[in-house]
């Protein structure tokens, strides 16, 4: 089966000029939050699959569930659907 676009945009995003030391500090400060994450669920996780196989994709997601950092996808989005409390700005959910 191929491929099918769900979504374009019509409209140019708007070009956002910015420093380069700016956009080092921002893309270093990601990275090193994905590192970390790596690492703490590496040394907390009870499970082998985990320890051993590395296998776990933590990520840091926007309130509508759209990845931010991290890599592949995540059930968040599903989650927050039928999610019937609210979230606040600072809220975390683990998953």
């Amino acid at each position: 089966m191929p491929a099918t676009i769900v979504q374009t945009n019509q409209t140019p995003f708007n070009r956002v000029e910015i420093d380069p030391v700016t956009l080092e500090v921002i893309e270093n400060a990601l990275r090193n939050a994905r590192i970390e994450m790596d690492a703490t669920l590496v040394r907390t996780a009870m499970s082998p699959g985990i320890r051993e196989q590395g296998d776990a994709f933590p990520l840091i997601a926007d309130h509508t569930g759209k990845m931010i950092v991290g890599q592949f996808g995540s059930f968040i989005g599903g989650f927050l659907k039928s999610f019937d409390g609210t979230l606040e700005e600072g809220d975390m959910i683990f998953l």
